[in-house]
């Protein structure tokens, strides 16, 4: 550990990890049991287009959520794209998001040929402010993407309400609230639709992939035939199917069989993020200015996430806060900073006003190292670094304004 200012690693001493300590889950079953499963798929040859192991996944995420439908995806970014493009039945316009989130967000709306319409989050959920929403809504409307973060769903009834209103369609990206309930309920089953991840840095890992869960029937229909190119031999029956742009979203066996994996490991990831998370807050709970975003109460929450609150008294910015981690090893950044509508993630038409709530919160969190790569010791040696900084914040600052100036 760090006897003397000059042993932190931004000021040139050795850093605290020989090894980078990630933010993401990088859960991994043993090779031996991932093999076995794979192994059907590959003595039948069939390696991709709905194979057997892909649809067990689908099965047991339907089973998971709750829901009639899962739709397997090469990743979760093109389950966003598909539903803006195919809610948006042929016109061009505006789908609302909240301005802090996820930076792939503008991206894929403008693929799907949409512009976003960024709204300002609830302070304590960072879900979209009901409120805020019930004002973007217009005719240029074409549907409402909420975020459910780690932290909290928020309120998805408040938001799919004013959906309802107004004829547009809800729905949710739920990347980070996998094995979540909201209402005692397991999320997968709100909304119009809900999108999930299967990176290999999420909860639920098959290196890379994602999947929609949904109720509607019919939704279920378009989404498999458009992520197969929408070929118009097997064009599902019904209105709706005009606009709809076909692509190659598939999810092979070998991504399948390690998501599957993974579905039946969720218990005991859940277990050991709870550990990595409770050694964190018991920490920090005895360090002035710092905290870490609580979970949603009475609720199952995945615990996947230890984001870091930096307050008014502690001794150094967030931003200096994060370079002297990062310094250290911790390969972490600041949490949804910049937001959207002031990021150059924001495209250069879109002229958004100030978003109060989003543009504070984006002043004051920072991710903290966690997932499988991730020891309890690593945990206290991190909250024994923020310590030292705590006891020599004045030095630690005043020297870093220096490097600044010079």
């Amino acid at each position: 550990m760090k006897s003397c200012v000059d042993d932190l690693a931004v000021f040139g001493g050795a850093p605290l990890f020989t090894s980078p300590k990630p933010i993401g889950q990088l859960d991994a079953p043993d090779v031996a049991d991932y093999l076995a499963v794979l192994k059907e798929a590959y003595d039948a040859r069939h390696l991709t287009n709905d194979g057997p192991i892909l649809r067990k996944l689908e099965q047991r995420l339907c089973h998971l959520h709750g829901t009639r439908h899962c739709i397997a995806l090469a990743n979760a970014g093109l389950g966003l794209t598909m539903l803006m493009q195919i809610f948006a039945r042929d016109r061009r316009g505006e789908v609302i998001m909240p301005a802090f989130s996820y930076r792939g967000l503008p991206h894929f709306c403008q693929w799907a040929g949409q512009t976003p319409r960024f709204c300002d989050v609830d302070a304590r959920t960072h879900f979209l402010d009901v409120r805020a929403v019930e004002a973007a809504v217009g005719s240029a409307t074409t549907s409402i993407l909420a975020v459910c973060n780690f932290n909290d769903p928020g309120d998805i009834e408040g938001v799919c309400a004013v959906g309802l209103r107004h004829g547009v369609p809800v729905f949710l990206d739920s990347v980070y609230a996998a094995g979540a309930t909201h209402g005692g309920r397991m999320l997968g089953s709100f909304a119009h639709a809900e999108v999930f991840s299967l990176h290999a840095t999420k909860l639920l890992n098959g290196f890379e992939g994602g999947y929609i869960t949904t109720d509607d029937d019919d939704l279920d229909q378009l989404l498999r035939w458009q992520r197969n190119f929408a070929l118009p031999g097997l064009r599902p029956p019904g209105p709706g199917t005009e606009s709809v742009l076909g692509l190659n979203a598939k999810l092979n066996e070998l991504h399948a069989a390690l998501g599957l994996l993974s579905v039946g490991r969720l218990d005991n990831i859940i277990a050991r993020n709870r550990t990595r998370f409770e050694a964190y807050r018991n920490a920090l709970a005895k360090i002035p200015g710092l905290s870490l975003i609580p979970y949603a109460e009475n609720e199952s929450v995945n615990y996947q996430m230890a984001v870091l609150e930096v307050q008014a008294d502690w001794p150094l910015t967030r931003d200096q806060t994060v370079s002297l981690l990062r310094a250290e090893g911790a390969s972490i950044s600041a949490y949804y900073s910049p937001p959207l509508h002031r990021s150059e993630h924001c495209p250069a038409d879109v002229e958004t006003p100030s978003l109060p709530v989003a543009e504070d919160l984006a002043r004051k969190f920072a991710q903290l190292p966690v997932g499988e790569l991730v020891t309890l010791e690593d945990v206290g040696s991190i909250c024994r670094l923020l310590f030292f900084i705590a006891d020599h914040g004045a030095v630690v600052a005043e020297r870093l304004a220096r490097r600044v100036q010079a």
